[in-house]
């Protein structure tokens, strides 16, 4: 039965065992049970996670023969694919195909574009979807830092990371206060990233001390260095890495 399946498939994806959804999503055809959308939209994230061009032509090839592409859901999935593979003309041209362009659709595009390294196209299409009336969600702010911390782009950051809560009312979570701190401390701010974290709402994690640790390195602040160290050691006391 095709629901069989695709709870089998949906369970893998959402563990993120991608190889396993999709041998499992081959093996159904291979034994000519025949997949509906439910299937579709479970095993493309799986796809997504392979980033590989070769597998993004044949899901999508897949969902051209199955007539899935009128679903906003499964052709933003397929979007992601692409976008993760590293074709972004294919992926923008399957966005401008969108009847409509919703903010998970703008977030998928925008993250592609800020992954591979085009922070200032990953800006301008923010701008227009806000121009649009789409407003961005925590994910999209997420998307746009990281592009920022990954371009050097400093003070673009510090804006957009302002305008979560002065302009869309979004709080910024832990990925957020992360990407800022791995951005101030590349840009050789480490002062300013330790004031960050200072003034983080809750605790800071492990990966926040190791992006501050990280930056003192590169450049070499021992005093930092030590603070942050310190904190490792009483987190994670076991991982000689810190040492």
């Amino acid at each position: 039965r095709t629901e069989t399946w695709n709870a089998a498939i949906s369970g893998y994806t959402q563990r993120e065992q991608g190889k396993k959804a999709l041998a499992l999503f081959k093996q159904m055809l291979a034994e000519s049970v025949r997949p509906d959308s439910a299937t579709m939209a479970s095993v493309i994230p799986a796809y997504a996670e392979s980033a590989d061009l070769v597998q993004a032509k044949n899901i999508h090839c897949c969902l051209l023969i199955r007539g899935c592409l009128g679903s906003t859901d499964i052709a933003t999935g397929l979007i992601d694919v692409y976008a993760k593979a590293g074709d972004l003309a294919v992926a923008w041209e399957l966005f401008q195909c969108l009847p409509e362009k919703d903010v998970v659709a703008w977030t998928t595009v925008i993250a592609g574009y800020g992954m591979h390294g085009h922070a200032q196209t990953a800006i301008l299409l923010y701008s227009r979807m806000v121009e649009l009336g789409v407003m961005p969600n925590t994910v999209t702010m997420a998307s746009l830092l990281y592009s920022c911390s990954h371009a050097g782009m400093v003070d673009e950051g510090l804006r957009l990371f302002n305008d979560m809560r002065s302009v869309h009312g979004l709080m910024p979570n832990a990925e957020h206060y992360l990407c800022l701190v791995d951005m101030l401390g590349r840009a050789g701010r480490i002062e300013e990233a330790y004031r960050l974290i200072q003034d983080m709402p809750f605790e800071p994690s492990v990966l926040v001390w190791s992006a501050l640790l990280g930056a003192c390195v590169l450049h070499e602040n021992v005093e930092f260095g030590e603070v942050a160290a310190k904190h490792l050691f009483e987190l994670e006391p076991d991982n000689v890495g810190n040492y």
